[in-house]
C-alpha cells in the first residue's frame, strides 16, 4: 500500500480509538469493556502507538522506495491496522445489533448465555484481542521503527529564516533564454512563408523549460500586437481530436460547447479562425499518428496568411510528423554561467550573493550535476535555501553520487526531483502527493486546495493555536519556493491565486502517491 494511504488509515484508525477512549456516550461494549481491570489504559497505549507510528509514515518513503525489508515493514503495518480497524467496527455493529435485535425474554436469554451478546465472554474476548493487538504494534514499533525511519538530520525545518517567501510567476524565473526566445520570436513575427498556416516545434526533454519558453513567446508585447488571435491549449498525454477542438474553442473565447457535434465545433472553429491572423499554442505533445496530425492540421486552415502553430515537445518524432512545413528548434541545456546564476536565484534569493568563496565553489559543483536543466537547477537550488555550508557540502559528498547522470530518458532528473522530494516534511510530502489527485495540466485554486489540505487533515498547527487554513498556505509557499508548484496568476498585491505542477512534478507525485 502506498505509504499516503497508510497514513489516512493510521488516521482513521486514531480518529475511531479517540472516540472510544473519551467520549462518554460512547458503544455499549467498549463502555463496559473499560470497566475491565487495564482494559482502558491497554486502549490509550494502542492509541500511543499508533499515534507513534503515523508521526513517521510519510518518512519512510525514501527506504521504502530503496530497501525490501521497509516494504514488508509496511506491509505488516497495513495488516495490524486493518485488524484494529476490524475490531472497531466488529465492535460497533454488535452494539447496533443488540439495540434493534427484538425477541421475547426467553429467546433472549439464550442469546446472551449461546452468542457473542454475552456480554462478560463478549468484553473479556474483544478485551484480549485489544490486548493482543497493542502487543503486535508494539513490536512493530520496537523492532522497527527507529532503525528504519530515522529522520534525515537536515530534514528543512523552516522556510528560509521564517519569513513568508515571494513566488516568482513563471517569465521570472527564466534565466539564459534569452537567444531561444529571439529565434522562437523571429519565426513567428516572420511572414515569409508561401503557406497560410505555419508550424514551429520546440524539443527537448523534460525539465529544460519547454512550455516557460513558450510562453515567454506568447506573452511578448509585439507578438501580441502581431496576431489577432491567440490560443493555448494543453495536450499532454491523450491526443483526442473532439477535446483539442473544444480547447482551442475555448481558449478563443467560445462557450456552450459541450452538447455539440464534431461537425458543428469544425464549423465553429472555421468561423472563429477566417480572415484572422491567428497563434495557437499546443503544449506538452506526445502523440505521433501522422494521420491525426494532418487532419487537424486541414481543421486549422483558413486563418490569415501569416498563422502559426507553436508546438512544445519531448520527442523529435512527434515534432517530425506534425506537418512537413514544421520548423524544429531544439532546446539545450543551459550553458556557460547560466546555470549558476539560475542556481544563486533559487539558493539565495533575487540578488543576494554568498560572501563564501568555498560555499560557491560546493555551489558550482552540485550545479554541474544537474546537466544545464532548469527544473533540477530550480528543484535542488530551493532544497538547499537557508541550509548551512556543513549542509551543502553533506548533500554534495552523500547524496549526489548516487544520482544517475541526467539523460533523454528523463531518469536522472527524476531521481534529483525524489532526493528534493525525499528531504520535504512529512506534512509537505502529503499535500504534495494529495496534487497528483488532479489531471496534468490542471490550474489549482489556491484557496480550494487550501481547504481541501486542512478537510483531509494534512494541516497541523505547531502549537495547536496557530489558524489551520495560514498554516496551509505557508505550506502552499513552500512547494511554491521549491518549485515543487509554479505560480499561474497572482493579484497586483502579488498573492497567488492559481497554480500549476510540471508535468514532471505531477509524475513524481503520482508515484510517490502510489
Amino acid at each position: 500500500m502506498a505509504e499516503a494511504a497508510l497514513f489516512s488509515l493510521a488516521t482513521d484508525t486514531l480518529k475511531s480509538l479517540a472516540t472510544e477512549i473519551v467520549k462518554p456516550a460512547g458503544s455499549f461494549f467498549f463502555q463496559q469493556i473499560k470497566l475491565l481491570r487495564g482494559a482502558k489504559d491497554e486502549l490509550r497505549s494502542l492509541e500511543g502507538t499508533v499515534q507513534a507510528i503515523r508521526a513517521v509514515l510519510l518518512d519512510a518513503e525514501k527506504q521504502q522506495w530503496d530497501k525490501k525489508q521497509v516494504k514488508l515493514w509496511l506491509k505488516s503495518l497495513k495488516d495490524v491496522l486493518y485488524d484494529v480497524q476490524d475490531l472497531l467496527d466488529d465492535v460497533a455493529t454488535e452494539d447496533l445489533r443488540r439495540k434493534v435485535t427484538p425477541g421475547n425474554k426467553m429467546s433472549k436469554a439464550v442469546r446472551v448465555f449461546f452468542s457473542k451478546s454475552n456480554q462478560l465472554t463478549y468484553r473479556l474476548r474483544v478485551a484480549n484481542k485489544i490486548q493482543e493487538l497493542r502487543k503486535t504494534l508494539d513490536e512493530i514499533a520496537k523492532d522497527n521503527l527507529l532503525s528504519i525511519l530515522e529522520r534525515h538530520p537536515d530534514e528543512t525545518v523552516a522556510i528560509g529564516r521564517g519569513k513568508k517567501p515571494e513566488h516568482p510567476s513563471p517569465d521570472e524565473k527564466i534565466i539564459g533564454r534569452e537567444e531561444d526566445k529571439k529565434k522562437i520570436k523571429q519565426l513567428l513575427l516572420s511572414s515569409s512563408s508561401s503557406q497560410s498556416l505555419s508550424f514551429i516545434a520546440i524539443v527537448g526533454k523534460g525539465g529544460l523549460g519547454k512550455t516557460a519558453l513558450a510562453r515567454l513567446v506568447y506573452n511578448d508585447g509585439e507578438v501580441r500586437q502581431h496576431f489577432e488571435l491567440k490560443m493555448w491549449v494543453c495536450v499532454s498525454d491523450v491526443f483526442d481530436v473532439n477535446s483539442i477542438i473544444k480547447d482551442i474553442l475555448k481558449s478563443a473565447g467560445c462557450q456552450d460547447l459541450e452538447n455539440k457535434t464534431l461537425d458543428e465545433l469544425l464549423n465553429l472553429l472555421r468561423e472563429t479562425l477566417s480572415t484572422k491572423k491567428y497563434l495557437l499554442i499546443l503544449d506538452d505533445l506526445w502523440n505521433e499518428d501522422r494521420n491525426k496530425w494532418l487532419k487537424l492540421g486541414d481543421w486549422l486552415e483558413g486563418g490569415e496568411r501569416g498563422s502559426k502553430v507553436l508546438v512544445t515537445t519531448r520527442s523529435l518524432r512527434v515534432a517530425e510528423v506534425t506537418d512537413a512545413r514544421s520548423v524544429i528548434h531544439v532546446l539545450r541545456g543551459l550553458s556557460e554561467d547560466k546555470p549558476w546564476n539560475l542556481f544563486k536565484k533559487m539558493a539565495f534569493g533575487d540578488g543576494a550573493e554568498s560572501s563564501d568563496p568555498g560555499l560557491e565553489v560546493i555551489g558550482r559543483d552540485i550545479v554541474k550535476k544537474c546537466a544545464g536543466v532548469p527544473l533540477a537547477i530550480r528543484t535542488v537550488g530551493g532544497l538547499l535555501y537557508g541550509k548551512t555550508k556543513d549542509e551543502w557540502l553533506r548533500y554534495k559528498v552523500r547524496e549526489l553520487p548516487e544520482i544517475r547522470e541526467i539523460d533523454e530518458a528523463d531518469d536522472g532528473i527524476m531521481q534529483v526531483l525524489k532526493f528534493s522530494y525525499d528531504h520535504l516534511r512529512s506534512s509537505l510530502k502529503h499535500c504534495f502527493a494529495y496534487c497528483s489527485l488532479f489531471p496534468k495540466d490542471y490550474v489549482y485554486d489556491k484557496k480550494m486546495v487550501i481547504h481541501l489540505w486542512v478537510a483531509q487533515g494534512f494541516i497541523e498547527s505547531p502549537n495547536g493555536e496557530d489558524n489551520l487554513e495560514e498554516v496551509a498556505d505557508m505550506y502552499l509557499s513552500e512547494l511554491l519556493c521549491r518549485s515543487f508548484l509554479d505560480v499561474d496568476e497572482k493579484g497586483v498585491d502579488g498573492e497567488v491565486w492559481t497554480f500549476k505542477m510540471h508535468d514532471l512534478m505531477h509524475d513524481l507525485a503520482q508515484k510517490v502517491a502510489g
